[in-house]
């Protein structure tokens, strides 16, 4: 969503064009599913922002999916989630821990100012971090912090874990979940044998690439999928309008 979809500020990129081509999309029958890092709630808010209607909505780099009424998801091993935790905590490394549950994220402390807001604020603090792997669904660990200290839980993580995948998603930020998550798993259970028009910015979504009739990269990053490259999704869009429409 963040850098496809939507801008820094939370803005439909390419504006009311973009808006107009998926509404013409969905209008024609096709179905629109979102996938996101992002928790659940801010797909909602961001549907209701703009008017658009994800009848399926992939969450968490795609360990969370919402069909209608029906939600499943990828649940961290909770062993290997309270060693990961001791190791983190053991290493004294100065690095901010959140933890996401299927609906909520979970701080130690208020984020700084200066941190990117969610649509919708479902944060909670909590002290006890075992408890809470303990008693909830915990779906992700986000780690930031800077790369040399990161780098280390990663590797640890790579060599010690058999059920947990470390993700650096940024230069300062790793993120931990289940190896079975990725958003091409999440979209390929929920359009069995249908035709998939991806569209992406970055390396968390090339797995929707593999599953992909199409795929739409809308970023100057590296990509080992033979993608289509278009300046944003409003052009990619167009591109997919005429394949289906004709």
């Amino acid at each position: 969503m963040d850098g496809t979809l939507l801008d820094a500020n939370s803005n439909v990129i390419g504006g009311e064009r973009t808006v107009e081509l998926l509404g013409r999309l969905q209008d024609a029958g096709c179905t629109m599913a979102i996938c996101t890092g992002r928790l659940d709630h801010d797909i909602v808010r961001a549907g209701a922002r703009f008017g658009l209607d994800f009848k399926n909505r992939i969450s968490q780099h795609g360990a969370v999916m919402i069909s209608g009424s029906t939600l499943r998801a990828e649940l961290m091993d909770k062993d290997e989630a309270r060693e990961i935790l001791t190791y983190i905590e053991d290493s004294g490394a100065p690095i901010r821990v959140e933890m996401n549950t299927v609906a909520n994220r979970y701080w130690h402390s208020d984020r700084d100012p200066d941190f990117p807001k969610e649509l919708y604020d479902s944060h909670v603090i909590k002290s006890d971090f075992f408890e809470l792997i303990e008693c909830q669904p915990v779906v992700l660990f986000l780690l930031i912090g800077e790369e040399r200290d990161l780098a280390p839980i990663a590797e640890h993580v790579r060599a010690t874990c058999t059920r947990t995948q470390a993700v650096m998603s940024s230069t300062t930020s790793l993120e931990l979940m289940s190896v079975d998550v990725s958003k091409g798993q999440a979209i390929e259970s929920l359009y069995p044998g249908c035709d998939v028009y991806a569209i992406g910015d970055a390396p968390n979504d090339y797995g929707m690439f593999d599953v992909a009739r199409v795929g739409y990269l809308v970023s100057d990053a590296e990509c080992p999928y033979d993608v289509v490259r278009c300046p944003s999704i409003a052009e990619a869009l167009e591109d997919i309008a005429s394949r289906v429409l004709g």
